[in-house]
């Protein structure tokens, strides 16, 4: 179970769009819980692109969906008197799309100076924050789509950014698409889904809406179009655990093979994008002599945290007919989970020094396997991959440091982040000011009580009583 790996496909605005597909185990060395958590608040923009057929059968859809964490977008104070309307940031984003003269590899710098513009779109939002913590956070966002109509034929396009009330736009590398006929592409694209609905008849299917990753622990579906099918055409879907680095990618083992049932497939459907709120979701629309697809559910829950290709293949046939990379991203990771050793040294408030002294003896793979098999026994939902109980002692951790932390104390090592991290937070907290006295503050839990007195006027508490 490898539950300790971050990764964050993201696409991050310096002043450049950059792509940081970062995979974030264990990282070794020495490093202190202060730097971890300063480095787990990443700015972070997600960008999807794919294709969906038109109304015009000479023409397919280009899209991009995108998504924009509050953190990343310079807020200010509005004067709007509405609770969830206390900041503001406007946001601009434009697309623009040039017919390409000839094909690059991946990795070469394009340019688009010279070239003919086909297609140019722009999509504007608002995003709104009711608190200044709102506006720090990556749990908040905004997110929206942008799409152009193209015809067969070879592309660069670029991405332009105005974050805020600046005038300046910011602009990504130039990348470049092959748009094919969208019954005779080489490869279909897989979308993921995060849920799926049904409304007037029609089924709804939500974006994921976070480039190439998926949450965590959570089963998702896959929206797979099948180029070129039949309605008879047999079709199997295999998930592989990769392993990339810079040279190459290693494929490391099947986790999950499956036949497509035909209560699966999805023959004679147009999907139609459209957007409320912050959910981008497609309508799959029944439409004479349309396309095929095929929706799967793909149990994520039951993936160790990791990398993975969807690879869907036509029977008797070896080349993929869809194909696609996803990963597993968990937003709210607790920040000790960063760093191997520092996970181990935080379990020193529920173990004692001769366990942790065990658990961190031998090499780092050692080290790694008793830590996850320290918490594997006390896993309260073993069948899932997340485990609910190592994810709450390691969030109250990070609680401790945020609302604990003083110029004096850090917040885990105060007792009462010490009292937070064994017991959870308070039914209720009660602060007292004794006349002539430091202020007193009581914990009330179910079937017991803390006291602290103040030492300090910045905020430091000491148990008294409990």
């Amino acid at each position: 179970m490898n539950i300790l790996k971050k990764i964050s496909a993201t696409l991050t605005l310096v002043l450049l769009f950059t792509s940081l597909g970062s995979t974030l185990s264990f990282a070794q060395g020495r490093v202190s819980y202060q730097e971890l958590a300063a480095r787990n608040q990443q700015q972070n923009l997600y960008f999807d692109f794919f294709t969906l057929p038109s109304e015009d059968e000479g023409n397919v859809q280009f899209v991009t969906t995108f998504r924009i964490d509050y953190n990343f977008l310079p807020f200010k104070k509005s004067d709007q008197s509405s609770t969830n309307r206390q900041f503001y940031s406007p946001l601009a984003l434009s697309m623009e799309v040039f017919k390409a003269l000839e094909k690059k590899k991946p990795d070469d710098r394009i340019k688009v100076e010279g070239l003919e513009s086909v297609s140019r779109t722009a999509w504007r939002d608002t995003a709104f924050a009711e608190s200044y913590e709102q506006t720090q956070s990556n749990k908040s966002f905004i997110s929206g789509f942008m799409k152009v109509e193209l015809n067969p034929g070879l592309y660069n396009y670029m991405l332009q950014l105005t974050p805020g009330e600046d005038t300046r736009e910011r602009t990504s590398r130039v990348r470049q698409i092959e748009i094919n006929p969208y019954n005779n592409q080489k490869k279909g694209d897989v979308l993921l889904i995060e849920s799926v609905s049904t409304e007037n008849g029609k089924e709804q299917l939500t974006l994921m809406n976070f480039a190439q990753n998926v949450y965590y622990g959570k089963d998702f579906y896959a929206l797979i179009h099948l180029p070129d099918s039949e309605n008879d055409s047999n079709f199997s879907l295999t998930i592989n655990k990769l392993e990339i680095n810079r040279e190459d990618t290693t494929r490391l083992q099947d986790v999950y093979t499956k036949n497509i049932s035909k209560e699966e497939l999805r023959n004679s459907v147009k999907p139609v994008i459209q957007e409320e709120g912050n959910e981008i979701s497609l309508s799959l629309n029944k439409q004479m002599n349309a396309h095929n697809y095929a929706l799967v559910k793909v149990p994520n829950s039951t993936f160790p945290n990791s990398i993975y290709s969807i690879t869907v293949k036509r029977e008797g046939q070896a080349r993929p007919v869809a194909q696609r990379v996803f990963r597993s991203l968990w937003i709210e990771m607790p920040t000790s989970l960063l760093n191997l050793e520092v996970a181990i040294d935080m379990l020193r408030f529920i173990v004692s020094k001769d366990e942790i002294k065990r658990i961190k003896s031998g090499s780092q793979a050692v080290r790694e396997q008793k830590f996850r098999e320290f918490w594997e026994s006390k896993d309260p939902t073993p069948n899932t991959e997340y485990n609910e109980l190592m994810a709450e002692y390691y969030r109250r951790i990070d609680y401790a440091y945020e609302h604990f932390t003083t110029i004096n104390n850090i917040g885990y090592e105060s007792d009462q982040g010490e009292i937070y991290i064994k017991y959870g937070p308070p039914k209720n907290i009660e602060r007292k000011f004794p006349t002539g006295e430091p202020a007193v503050e009581i914990w009330t839990y179910e079937n017991r009580q803390f006291v602290f007195r103040a030492t300090s006027g910045f905020g430091d508490f000491r148990l008294v009583s409990r």
